[in-house]
C-alpha cells in the first residue's frame, strides 16, 4: 500500500512560498534574510527534506559552531501551527526517515540520502562532497567556508542556502546579497516585518505595523508581539532589537560606545547626501605612527557639523595627508590636530605643527589636552545625534558603530575602529572648546616651499 507523504510538513507561511517556488523552479543558490522568528530554519530545513528525497546523496546542514547546530535544530522542542514536538521530527516525515544517529547527528532517509548536521567551525564538511548546503546564521560564519565549498557545489552540481539575518555590512550575507540579487542563477530575499506583518514596534521612537496591537496572531494564537515590550524590559537593547527583529544593516556592537546615538542618526534621517554649497570645510585629525592616520572633514551650519568626507591611511609620511587634503578640492577654512601635534620630535627638535607650517605653508591649530577620555566621551555623546554625515563618510560610520569599551579593563578598545572615532572625537572637542574659525579665509598669503623631507613625521 502506498503512502501519500506531503512535504513540506508544515505549510508555509504567505511569505515563505516565494522562496519554495524558487527551489521548485530549480535555482541552486538561495539566500535569504529574514527577520527573526520568521522561520528561517524551518524553511531552510524544509527545503534540504524535499531535496533529499528528490536526489540519494549526502546533505549538510551547517551553523557557525557545531555546538550551536546541537542547540538549535538537532534538539530543539517547538510549537509550530499548533504541531509541538522536536523540530527535526516536524520537518522530517516518520515515514521518510530509516534512522537518526543523535552521536553524529545524522539523518538517514529511506531512499538512502542522509543529512548531516554540524558546524563550520572544524571545516569536518571539507572533502565529503554533497549535493546540497545549508548555512544557517550565514552572517556568521567564516569568509572561507564557502571558498571551501565552491569547488564542491560545482563538481556536484550542488545547491547552497543561506539564511541569517543582516548583522551589519560587513559580513559575508549582506556582501553577497548585493552581489547577486540581479543573478537570475540566484535567489536572494531580504525581509522587514513592515513586509511580512509578523509583529509590532511601538513607541517613542519607531512606529510599526501599529494595526497589529490588540490583535492576536493566527500563527500563535497569542497577541502580537510588540518589540517595544522587550526593549523596555532591557531584555533587548534597541539597537540589537533592531538588528534581530526588523533585521536592518546595523550591527548591535557588544559594549559599543555609540550604539544608542549612531541608531538615532539612522532613525532620524542624519545619514545620506548632503551638498556642500561651496560652503568652507574643515579637517579634524587623529596622528598615528604605526597604525592609521585618520582625518574627518566637515562643514558647519551654524554650530552644527556635516561630515562630507573621511579619509585614513597608514605608513605615510605627513605629506601625503597634506596632499590628499589639497586634492580634494575643498575651500578650506581651518585644520585642527589633537594636542600631541606640538610634541617636538627628539631628533629634530621640531614639532608637527611647526613643520606642517615651515615646509608646505598648511596652517594647523592643536586641540588642547584632555583631562579625560571619558568626559570627552559624554560630550560626544551629548552632541552626536544632532549632526549629518554624508553617505561619503562611510568608513568613518562604521568605526563610529563599531567604537567599543573593554570589557576587561573599562577602558576603549584600541583597534582598527578608535582611529576614526577618535578622529571624530577632536571635531567635538574643537566646537566645545570655540576653536572652530574660519581662520584660513581671514589670512590668505600662504609660504609655498619647495624643500620635502619624505621620511620626516609618518603617520
Amino acid at each position: 500500500m502506498l503512502t501519500k507523504i506531503t512535504i513540506p510538513q508544515l505549510k508555509p507561511r504567505e511569505y515563505q512560498l516565494d522562496c519554495w517556488r524558487e527551489m521548485d523552479r530549480g535555482v541552486r543558490n538561495i539566500l535569504i534574510s529574514w527577520p527573526r522568528r520568521h522561520g528561517k530554519d524551518v524553511t531552510t530545513a524544509s527545503i534540504l527534506s524535499k531535496r533529499a528525497l528528490q536526489r540519494v546523496g549526502s546533505y549538510y546542514y551547517l551553523f557557525p559552531t557545531r555546538k550551536w547546530a546541537e542547540r538549535a535544530i538537532w534538539n530543539n522542542i517547538v510549537t509550530i501551527n499548533g504541531k509541538g514536538g522536536h523540530l527535526l521530527d516536524l520537518i522530517f516525515p516518520p515515514e521518510t526517515v530509516l534512522y537518526k544517529n543523535n552521536t553524529d547527528m545524522k539523518i538517514g532517509l529511506i531512499n538512502g540520502s542522509v543529512i548531516n548536521f554540524s558546524g563550520t567551525d572544524n571545516l569536518d564538511f571539507v572533502g565529503q562532497g554533497g549535493y546540497g548546503y545549508a548555512l544557517s546564521e550565514f552572517s556568521l560564519h567564516k569568509e572561507e567556508v564557502t571558498g571551501f565549498l565552491s569547488p564542491i557545489l560545482d563538481e556536484g552540481n550542488a545547491f547552497l542556502i543561506a539564511n541569517g539575518t543582516m548583522r551589519g555590512k560587513k559580513n559575508q550575507l549582506y556582501q553577497m546579497y548585493q552581489a547577486n540579487k540581479a543573478d537570475p542563477d540566484w535567489y536572494c530575499e531580504w525581509l522587514t516585518p513592515k513586509q511580512t506583518k509578523r509583529y509590532a514596534w511601538v513607541g517613542d521612537e519607531m512606529n510599526l505595523n501599529p494595526e497589529l496591537l490588540g490583535q492576536t496572531d493566527p500563527l500563535t494564537n497569542r497577541p502580537y508581539l510588540n518589540v517595544q515590550d522587550r526593549v523596555d524590559s532591557k531584555m533587548i537593547s534597541y539597537s540589537l532589537a533592531r538588528q534581530e527583529y526588523l533585521n536592518e544593516a546595523v550591527a548591535d556592537v557588544a559594549n559599543s560606545v555609540y550604539g544608542y546615538e549612531m541608531t538615532k542618526l539612522h532613525n532620524d534621517g542624519r545619514i545620506g547626501d548632503f551638498q556642500l554649497n561651496g560652503q568652507p570645510v574643515y579637517t579634524f585629525w587623529d596622528l598615528g605612527m604605526d597604525d592609521p592616520t585618520a582625518i574627518v572633514f566637515a562643514r558647519m551650519s551654524g554650530s552644527t557639523p556635516y561630515i562630507i568626507d573621511y579619509y585614513e591611511n597608514t605608513g605615510h609620511d605627513i605629506k601625503h595627508y597634506i596632499d590628499v587634503i589639497n586634492e580634494k578640492g575643498y575651500k578650506y577654512a581651518g585644520h585642527y590636530m589633537p594636542h600631541d601635534s606640538k610634541k617636538r620630535s627628539n631628533s629634530t627638535g621640531i614639532n608637527i605643527i611647526d613643520f606642517c607650517r615651515t615646509e608646505f605653508g598648511f596652517e594647523v591649530r592643536p586641540i588642547p589636552k584632555t583631562n579625560s577620555v571619558r568626559d570627552d566621551i559624554e560630550i560626544v555623546r551629548r552632541n552626536l545625534p544632532n549632526i549629518y554625515i554624508d553617505g561619503r563618510a562611510s568608513g568613518l560610520l562604521e568605526h563610529l558603530t563599531n567604537y567599543q569599551w573593554n570589557p576587561n579593563t573599562g577602558k576603549i578598545l584600541h583597534n582598527e575602529h578608535s582611529h576614526g572615532a577618535d578622529a571624530a572625537r577632536m571635531m567635538f572637542m574643537a566646537l566645545h572648546h570655540n576653536m572652530v574659525d574660519e581662520y584660513l579665509l581671514r589670512n590668505k598669503t600662504r609660504v609655498n616651499h619647495t624643500h620635502y623631507e619624505d621620511d620626516y613625521f609618518v603617520c
